[in-house]
């Protein structure tokens, strides 16, 4: 038995699970008796492709999870843990569409090409820069290889691939940086949207703190991220991409979805901060609003901006607590006397971006007086960088308004965070500083003589 495959495929019915796993069933009797199976050794092989097989009862959790580098394998692999899950139970006949920075995982991959080959559409468009670094054996090559066997057989759209754009895939120019999946169904869930900080690496689970949210059930939002996507795809300019639909899962609540690049739009961190109020609050302790940031690089005019921003809610009173991966000396100063520590353990006597660790998260939270409500909260979750080269290239940023559960995980996330930090601005490391030399024209520094530059930039 093998799967047909036909144009009206992807988004079928639940019925599909049934079929595939009577093929899984079929092919692991075929393979284990070339002559005759006994009774016995059926029902073993069987239940050992059962249990390998979609289960169409499971139920992807919506939501935000965060992983912890120095903690136990568990914690470290919390993020990687919840993307395998969810598409070990993607049946055949579904689809499965990727954008990441980098791909560079056995795991991972192994996970994807395994669902290629029970059937389902998979799709993934990565950095071409990194995909060309990639030597035989490593997750690029061993993807591409893998996803083309079987996929001549379907429909031109529902064919498997892994490709790269020329730089931006919906820009003119910057880098791919988006950091997400979508998936059609898995188990019993359907339209589920996934993004948040991380890469498809090794080193997101084990070197840095990264978050990733989980939407369920929400065909807008589901169908608008598919419309970047098919932009994305085409490899070529596209207008900016912003909408806000209903939360499904939240009552009340409601989801921003703001991909980049981002022309002359608001920038999304100043979309939240723009709105708090420092007084009034009624949902939290003290009634001042309550500020939690947590983005890994600050550059540029743009960092600027958004410290200034920060600064000016501080002194009006607003409970600010920051973490960070890297900032300017300009930036630093703009926060200096601010709650604010840096997140970088150095593990020799010089940085070294395959052992250090990192908080990479790209956002923040909000609790109290923000959009127009005194018990408001809003959570940004992303894979941007407050940089000039974030605001020009491919990345998405997803604002959560009123979803009181995510906001209190966030902030406290951002405060264990804060407590384990090893820095403060006033001992800032400087094996951390992106100052390797001066551009001409500007007083922020380049990166080219910093070793963490591949990683944390991005």
């Amino acid at each position: 038995m093998r799967f047909v495959w036909d144009r009206s495929t992807v988004g079928t019915t639940r019925g599909l699970v049934a079929m595939a796993v009577a093929v899984l069933l079929g092919a692991a009797l075929l393979v284990a008796a070339p002559g005759r199976v006994d009774a016995a050794g059926a029902d073993t092989v069987g239940r050992t492709a059962a249990k390998r097989a979609p289960d169409p009862a499971y139920v992807v959790a919506p939501g935000i999870v965060f992983n912890h580098p120095f903690r136990g394998t568990k914690k470290k692999t919390k993020i990687q843990r919840k993307i395998i899950k969810t598409v070990k139970n993607v049946p055949a006949g579904e689809s499965i569409r990727l954008m990441t920075w980098n791909f560079d995982s056995p795991r991972l991959a192994k996970v994807f090409i395994n669902a290629h080959k029970r059937g389902v559409s998979v799709q993934i468009i990565m950095s071409r820069g990194l995909a060309k670094g990639q030597g035989p054996g490593r997750s690029y090559p061993t993807l591409r290889k893998a996803l083309a066997k079987g996929s001549p057989d379907r429909p031109k759209e529902l064919r498997s691939w892994i490709r790269t754009c020329s730089s931006t895939c919906r820009g003119k120019g910057g880098a791919m940086h988006d950091k997400l999946m979508l998936v059609s169904r898995s188990g019993a869930t359907s339209w589920i949207a996934m993004q948040g900080s991380g890469n498809f690496t090794g080193a997101a689970a084990v070197q840095q703190f990264n978050d990733w949210t989980t939407i369920t059930e929400n065909q807008p939002l589901y169908d608008g991220w598919m419309t970047m996507w098919k932009q994305a795809k085409k490899d070529k300019p596209a207008k900016v991409l912003r909408f806000t639909v209903p939360s499904t899962t939240t009552p009340g609540s409601t989801i921003t979805s703001m991909f980049a690049p981002h022309k002359k739009k608001v920038d999304p961190a100043l979309k939240v901060l723009n709105q708090v109020q420092c007084a009034g609050a009624t949902n939290v302790p003290g009634g001042r609003t309550k500020v939690r940031i947590a983005n890994a690089v600050w550059g540029d005019q743009r960092g600027v901006k958004v410290a200034r921003k920060v600064r000016a809610l501080a002194n009006e009173g607003c409970d600010v607590r920051i973490v960070f991966m890297m900032m300017p000396l300009k930036i630093r100063n703009i926060l200096r006397g601010l709650p604010a520590k840096q997140m970088v353990y150095i593990t020799g006597a010089t940085a070294n971006k395959f052992k250090d660790r990192y908080v990479h998260l790209k956002g923040l939270s909000v609790q109290g007086n923000v959009a127009g409500r005194t018990d408001g909260n809003a959570v940004l979750s992303s894979s941007e960088n407050w940089t000039k080269l974030g605001w020009h290239s491919d990345e998405q940023n997803v604002i959560f308004w009123d979803d009181a559960a995510m906001a209190e995980k966030y902030a406290g996330w951002v405060d264990l965070i804060y407590r384990q930090a090893p820095r403060s601005l006033n001992n800032y490391v400087p094996s951390a500083d992106p100052n390797g030399r001066v551009v001409p024209g500007t007083e922020f520094l380049g990166p080219k003589d910093y070793p963490f530059e591949e990683l944390e930039l991005h």
